[in-house]
């Protein structure tokens, strides 16, 4: 049982410095990681750029066929102001015959037609009035019946027209559900290439202080940061701001109501204004900030070593920057303040402090800040850092 144990014991002591050692990084590393974005970048233009030529695709096509319906419908329009100028006209037409027919005493019926037919007085004149009934019934018939044979040919050109009108219609909204998708591919692709960015910029002057710390203490690009560079030693970590209300806990949340439930890495301090002083939650030494990213706007990082352990705090949402990349600080160095809606950020609602604590100096594994800082439940609003 004992060497059963053991070796469970190996196994999760094994995985945990397994954990670890891809949270320990050295200046190599982050200088692939660098490139490794900058392919991203690239990648993500480039994926811009083709779903930027579908848009317009689609866009082009559904100009094409609003055009199309426009001018489907203005014949559908033209076609019934035919039909009701030929239903005009027959009826007319209509009692231009049956006046003539009634003047000539003829429109009552067969017995009036040969009656005016027999009134003739000589052969020539019968002859005259025969041609002259059988005339006039047959251009009277060959006109009504051309007009509502043009009346029928519009109605069915009405119900063609409807259906092609249907048809474009239909593939106007197929085209716009397209272009919708498109839209949140490109608002995604957008924001994605908004962030690496601005973490481009961020991690270019990162390794930048680096190079000057690794050139100045003569380590190999390959000794990890940990082995190269010194960060004060401090004792706890405190609230980042003298005052405020827990709005948001670390863990799964759903941000917009919609059913997408994502990661929330940090706690969210409300209740303060915009221009409210953060301070750095220990002593430590800033490692990298970003500026103005299109998720998480100017972010701060701060590398510390708490009873010997490697952790990184960050500050996000931030309005103004107050330090600078290779700055020692303590509890009571003011790092930036509080932010919201401000207009490069997407991700923010509301004036609001989002703090985090991570693995490690350059790991990605988020720890809860509960479990480091003393913060009150959630909606409950604290009055002091400590």
């Amino acid at each position: 049982m004992m060497k059963k144990l053991s070796k469970i014991f190996l196994f999760v002591l094994c995985f945990f410095l397994m954990i670890y050692t891809a949270e320990a990084k050295s200046l190599k590393q982050l200088r692939d990681e660098l490139k490794r974005d900058e392919a991203r970048q690239a990648q993500l233009i480039a994926e811009q750029k083709a779903k930027q030529k579908k848009i317009d695709a689609a866009e082009s096509e559904i100009a094409n066929l609003a055009s199309e319906i426009n001018r489907k419908e203005n014949k559908v329009t033209e076609s019934r102001k035919k039909i009701r100028q030929l239903e005009s006209d027959i009826k007319e037409k209509r009692g231009e015959i049956d006046n003539l027919l009634s003047f000539l005493q003829i429109s009552n019926g067969e017995n009036l037609y040969l009656e005016y037919v027999f009134e003739a007085k000589t052969f020539s004149d019968f002859i005259y009035r025969s041609a002259v009934v059988e005339q006039l019934t047959q251009y009277n018939n060959d006109l009504i019946n051309d007009m509502y044979e043009k009346i029928e040919n519009n109605k069915v050109l009405q119900v063609q027209l409807k259906e092609e009108i249907n048809s474009s219609e239909k593939a106007i909204e197929s085209l716009e559900k397209v272009l919708r998708k498109y839209g949140l591919d490109m608002s995604d692709l957008a924001s994605d290439q908004k962030d690496i960015k601005a973490d481009i910029r961020a991690r270019k002057v990162e390794i930048a202080e680096y190079e000057k710390v690794y050139k100045r203490n003569k380590c190999n690009e390959n000794l990890e940061i940990t082995e190269c560079v010194d960060v004060p030693p401090a004792g706890e970590l405190v609230r980042p701001l003298k005052s405020g209300r827990m709005t948001s806990n670390y863990g799964m949340y759903d941000p917009w109501g919609n059913g997408k439930w994502r990661m929330h890495n940090g706690v969210d301090i409300g209740g303060n204004a915009v221009g409210t002083k953060v301070y750095a939650s220990a002593a430590g030494k800033v490692n990298k900030i970003v500026k103005k990213a299109y998720c998480g706007g100017n972010i701060v990082y701060i590398q510390h070593t708490i009873d010997g352990k490697k952790l990184r705090t960050l500050y996000m949402h931030l309005h103004s920057i107050n330090v600078k990349v290779g700055q020692i600080v303590t509890a009571n160095t003011v790092v930036g303040t509080v932010g919201g809606n401000e207009s490069y950020e997407h991700c923010s609602t509301g004036a609001h402090l989002h703090f985090g604590i991570m693995k490690g100096w350059e790991g990605s594994t988020y720890y809860n800040p509960r479990n480091y800082v003393s913060f009150p439940a959630l909606g409950n609003r604290f009055t002091s850092r400590w």
